[in-house]
């Protein structure tokens, strides 16, 4: 871990909260129900057969149409806690083909600032490394660059209420 970007990584968390604890109930809810909308459109997640969901922290875009999409389509579908087990114990899909990966930003080139725990970065590194890796958060969170090191993983997408950034 390079130490010399945690004071960074650190001042962005704090700032992005900040941020986050400004936004109204209203522009949550509505703000979730447009990036559910651009992620329903993705031709990625209508042919996950496997999806990793997490559930939402007071913070995060609330997801439930999309866990609705995954029950109406039958597509294996594991929710991380809001407080994530260690791995072995969340029953896992084999083969993932999705993951929704939430954060406290991403940036314009689509790295991703997550809360500091790692479990996302491991995820991601290990048995979601194959998978399509979709960060999900709201617009203001999208800023023009993260500190990034090296076992940071990059995403295919990253969807907000107003736009989908590609690699």
């Amino acid at each position: 871990m390079d130490q010399s970007l945690q004071p960074q990584k650190a001042a962005l968390r704090v700032e992005m909260m900040k941020l986050v604890r400004q936004m109204t109930a209203e522009d949550r809810e509505s703000f979730s129900d447009e990036i559910c909308e651009r992620v329903l459109e993705m031709a990625e997640w209508a042919q996950a057969q496997t999806a990793v969901l997490f559930i939402p922290l007071p913070s995060e875009p609330m997801i439930m149409p999309l866990k609705l999409d995954c029950d109406a389509r039958r597509v294996a579908c594991a929710n991380i806690p809001q407080s994530p087990k260690p791995e072995n114990e969340l029953h896992l899909p084999e083969n993932i083909d999705l993951v929704l990966v939430p954060g406290l930003a991403f940036s314009t080139d689509r790295h991703r600032l997550g809360r500091g725990g790692g479990f996302f970065d491991r995820l991601l590194g290990g048995k979601g490394a194959q998978a399509f890796k979709l960060g999900i958060c709201f617009s203001f969170q999208l800023v023009d660059s993260i500190p990034a090191e090296g076992h940071d993983v990059i995403m295919d997408a990253v969807v907000t209420e107003s736009e989908t950034l590609r690699g």
